[in-house]
């Protein structure tokens, strides 16, 4: 007989495959994507019902279902890749109905260094112990799970009897260990409530959905009373006939995650240099002021203020002392203002300061200390001490009904264009001016 790596006789192929004594096949090795059925020996008859001279020289995917062959070609692939042994568990449907197969393919190379044939061998298991081997497998992968999942996993069963939990979930709540190994889910309830911020809602919500059998939970927040904030996910557990078995909790401690979230949100809304309010956020305060304004017609009013002769600061002492001006004039400003006002800086020498139940004449009292405040600073530079001034322009809310953030922008431009246009370091508003404030009017 010739060898069995290039003998193509399908009957000595089967007398070489019938010494294994097991049920073997071999496969000949076409390309990446074709495989033939080259030889089974009778074992290999016996157990799955084919016969050689039915199945010699056919693709696999004339011998098995689309998916199926798709499964196994797969594997073919991985020893061809490998030109190694490799062994695994597969399911086949073959002319005996659906049987279970423990595999092991060794690839055969030419003297080109090419695999051109696999020779298999195959151990049948019963449905039985395949999957007593699969439920071993998915213990294995659920109790790896169990133990690295960042998620502290709790599984309580149709009677709130606790049946599992990770040590995560030890690690997140502070459970005495005890209650843990008595398995009542109620007992554990009580044990967390004290380490909670509001356990009243926590309480009622774990029982509604204890009551809520098909409804699932996602992304809950959960603020602990020492600052930790988790995220609870959760949902119902059912049987195949859709019976109520119980319910898996998720808990992820996100506290890290929500305060670079807080972070990220305050930069987004912080002017860098001088750590006041950027335009941005200035501009969501005042349209929520001009919002309660039309709401409720409490007064409103704005400052818009400009350092004076800026450029020639930057120019005479250089953009880093211009810096310095810029950060010690917020530090200046934010002691003469109130913990409601809102203090911005909008652009490059220019801030704007809104104030929430403020009339006209109390905003010019504001301006007039700020400006006053601002003009004793003695500001550092590198030749020395300098004195910096500052214009105002002031404008107030006429018309509850028509309030906007454009119109009181336009309106305290305007005011601090006169300001600067009448000499500098002043404030001005419509006091100052005939008619009102609007700038139609001038």
């Amino acid at each position: 007989m010739r060898d069995i790596s290039v003998n193509t006789d399908h009957r000595e192929l089967r007398q070489m495959l019938d010494y294994l004594g097991v049920a073997a096949f071999l496969i000949d090795v076409v390309s990446a994507d074709e495989f033939l059925l080259a030889a089974i020996n009778s074992r290999h008859e016996q157990l799955t019902g084919m016969k050689l001279r039915e199945v010699a020289g056919r693709d696999l995917d004339d011998l098995l279902a689309p998916e199926m062959a798709a499964k196994v070609k797969d594997k073919y692939r991985r020893c061809v890749e490998e030109r190694a042994v490799i062994e695994y568990q597969e399911t086949l449907d073959v002319p005996i109905g659906r049987t279970f197969w423990q595999t092991s393919l060794v690839p055969l190379v030419d003297e080109a260094g090419n695999v051109t044939r696999l020779l298999g061998t195959a151990h049948e298991v019963s449905s039985q112990v395949y999957l007593e081997r699969e439920a071993r497998y998915q213990s294995a992968v659920l109790g790896a799970y169990l133990d690295e999942s960042p998620d502290g996993i709790l599984v309580v069963d149709a009677n709130n009897e606790i049946k599992t939990w990770n040590r995560r979930f030890l690690e997140i709540w502070d459970v005495p260990e005890d209650v843990m190994n008595a398995r009542d889910g109620d007992a554990a309830l009580q044990a967390v409530e004290e380490q909670l911020e509001d356990p009243d809602a926590f309480v009622q919500r774990v029982k509604e959905l204890y009551t809520s059998l098909g409804e699932e939970e996602h992304g809950l927040r959960i603020n602990m009373k020492d600052g930790r904030v988790l995220e609870r996910h959760s949902r119902g557990l059912h049987g195949p006939e859709g019976e109520y078995w119980g319910r898996i909790w998720f808990y992820r401690d996100i506290t890290l995650m929500q305060r670079m979230a807080e972070e990220l949100e305050r930069l987004s809304q912080t002017d860098p240099l001088t750590e006041v309010a950027n335009r941005r956020a200035f501009m969501e305060a005042l349209e929520r002021e001009c919002v309660r304004v039309r709401r409720h017609g409490s007064p409103l009013s704005l400052l818009l203020m400009d350092l004076d002769h800026f450029k020639q600061i930057n120019d005479q002492y250089g953009h880093a002392a211009g810096d310095v001006v810029l950060k010690e004039c917020a530090r200046v400003v934010e002691p003469e203002i109130r913990a409601s006002d809102y203090f911005a800086r909008i652009g490059g020498e220019e801030f704007a300061i809104v104030l929430p139940e403020s009339d006209l004449r109390s905003a010019r009292q504001l301006a007039e200390r700020v400006r006053r405040a601002i003009a004793a600073h003695a500001f550092d530079s590198p030749q020395g001490a300098l004195t910096v001034t500052v214009s105002v322009g002031v404008a107030t809310t006429v018309s509850d009904q028509d309030e906007s953030p454009e119109c009181l922008l336009i309106r305290a431009d305007k005011w601090l264009y006169a300001a600067k246009s009448e000499g500098r370091n002043r404030v001005r508003s419509r006091d100052d001016g005939e008619g009102g404030d609007n700038p139609a009017d001038h």
